[in-house]
């Protein structure tokens, strides 16, 4: 570090530049900053105040000397941008940082008075300071910025992507009312509210799923209009509908006892002419967005627009690869079952056959009647179970809401009781008995059993053990499928769950849509396994009440 009592003029400024660079912590730059003051003006006690604003999120205070010569009603005028009248013994300048006062610098003689010329070799050397706080802000955004960005990139769900985005921004920019993340649904028409991270209160937002009705002229306005708006601001022009749905979006939140925001960015989000979504980020005592804020969301734009496109792609993409996927376990179900059918009509037609003859020969025997009209009933009630249970197997029974946990996966066990009768392996069942629903879709759950019980009979297992239970952590089951088979080795274990990967010449995504059905659903999929000890794969889903009460959202 240079010293700086012997240096003045031009060279001071320059040495001051270098001793703040070399300090790691913002805390150290300011102490040292107030230190210098304080020594070259002979002051009694120096501060800087930073207010909340894009730099930081919270207000700082930093004293060097006698806090008690501070008059708080000064600086409070002061920092609202009024010129009060100071005593001779206190100097107050503004901090300008990347063009945007965010703060001031002051000190105070104790006794003493400063000269006219003093302001002015102040307010150079605070300029020193805002320069290296410049410097330091825009490595911090560049830093974070290349941080998320790979982030975004990530292949990742809607809403984890989502709150990436509101999260990033929230690094960036330090909103603190809140930041919203609106999709456009073309199929519905609408702009809907994916995520919102309410900063104010910490909580969860009771507005997630709030759908806005847009018109295809909107949606192109949108796409096509400016890419940042500032409100409260100039209009810019927009039609009639577009105003109502801007302002719908703007004020969705009124009458719910939220603060009003005092200054909203609202972005669109549009790639090759499609509106893909809107992002809203809103201040409540921050500082009102301004074009420095512009400037860094409009650097975090293109890794937002290609990653919402990305997961719009692949969630087409899964959507037909389920479809077909569906279609091919449909046909492997009926396979499955063929056998116990084909079974029970074969005894059937013997068995109706049989009493026929002996009634037209007159040789019919009431005992023999009974035993022949007994197995047609049992044999033709278990082919009613087994086309039943296929019907609830259908897609158009796909709503997804309170379903019993329990009751689901034993008639889906059904489904498989031939597969599992030929293949030699033991299928034992340990199910709780008492859980509460769960929030699932009946086909869901079903074509999840379906696909890791065909994978532990696949595995060459001699056990599969299928259970149910509820999760340590409240507000959730959890259901298991294990096996003891060889388990899969290390270098595989990590692909997997990745589509299209298979070890057995199939599709590869079996176990890839079991992990996407249970996140439709709020839950999540996971999978232990060591070679020669089996496979555990287990599936957390929400319990329905919990479901309801926290599906309005959440950071």
């Amino acid at each position: 570090m240079i010293d700086l009592e012997t240096i003045s003029g031009p060279a001071l400024t320059a040495a001051l530049e270098s001793n703040l660079r070399r300090l790691a912590s913002p805390e150290k730059v300011h102490s040292h900053f107030l230190t210098l003051l304080r020594g070259r003006f002979d002051a009694a006690a120096t501060w800087l105040w930073l207010w909340p604003s894009q730099i930081q999120r919270n207000d700082t205070r930093v004293v060097e000397g006698e806090a008690g010569l501070i008059d708080e009603e000064i600086l409070e005028a002061f920092a609202g941008m009024e010129r009060p009248s100071l005593p001779r013994n206190v100097l107050l300048t503004p901090l300008w940082v990347t063009g945007r006062r965010v703060g001031l610098v002051g000190m105070a003689r104790s006794p003493g008075e400063f000269e006219l010329g003093e302001g002015g070799d102040l307010a150079g050397l605070v300029s020193v300071l805002g320069d290296e706080l410049g410097r330091r802000e825009q490595e911090r955004v560049d830093r974070v910025l290349n941080r998320i960005k790979d982030k975004v990139a990530a292949q990742l769900r809607p809403r984890d992507l989502a709150y990436r985005i509101l999260d990033g921004l929230l690094q960036l920019l330090h909103y603190d009312h809140s930041g919203t993340l609106v999709l456009h649904d073309p199929a519905a028409d609408v702009l809907r509210i994916e995520a919102e991270k309410v900063v104010w209160t910490k909580g969860k937002s009771p507005f997630i799923g709030y759908s806005i009705p847009a018109a295809e002229e909107v949606v192109q306005a949108l796409a096509e209009g400016p890419t940042v708006r500032i409100f409260p601001g100039a209009s810019d022009g927009g039609t009639r509908e577009l105003d109502a749905v801007l302002k719908r979006l703007l004020g969705y939140h009124r009458g719910r006892g939220i603060p009003e925001p005092s200054s909203t960015l609202l972005v669109s989000l549009s790639l090759d002419g499609e509106l893909l979504g809107l992002l809203k980020l809103a201040c409540a005592s921050r500082p009102p967005f301004d074009e420095h804020d512009v400037a860094v969301v409009e650097r975090f734009l293109p890794a937002v627009r290609y990653s919402l496109r990305n997961v719009r792609l692949r969630e087409s993409l899964e959507s037909k690869a389920l479809q077909a996927e569906t279609r091919a376990s449909l046909v492997t179900v009926a396979r499955a079952v063929a056998h116990d059918v084909n079974g029970a009509v074969a005894a059937i037609l013997l068995r109706a056959e049989q009493a026929q003859e002996e009634a037209q020969t007159g040789d019919l025997d009431p005992a023999d009647l009974r035993d022949d009209l007994a197995e047609i009933i049992d044999r033709a009630a278990l082919c009613k179970r087994i086309f039943g249970n296929m019907l609830r197997v259908s897609p158009q029974q796909g709503g997804i809401g309170p379903v019993d946990l329990d009751r689901i996966v034993g008639e889906s066990l059904d489904l498989q009781a031939a597969r599992v009768a030929t293949s030699g392996v033991e299928l034992l069942t340990r199910f709780h008995g008492a859980l509460p629903p769960v929030r699932s879709s009946s086909f869901h759950l079903q074509h999840i059993v379906f696909n890791l019980v065909t994978n532990a009979l696949d595995a060459g297992a001699g056990q599969v053990v299928v259970s149910t239970g509820a999760e340590e952590e409240p507000g959730w089951a959890v259901l298991t499928v294990a096996d003891d088979g060889p388990g899969i080795p290390p270098e595989l274990r990590s692909r997997v769950a990745e589509p299209f990967f298979s070890t057995k010449g199939g599709t590869g995504l079996g176990l890839a849509i079991c992990r996407s059905l249970a996140g439709q659903c709020g839950g999540s999929l996971s999978l232990d396994s060591d070679p020669g000890e089996g496979t555990r794969v287990a599936v957390r889903i929400p319990f329905a009440e919990v479901a309801e009460d926290g599906k309005e959202g959440g950071e």
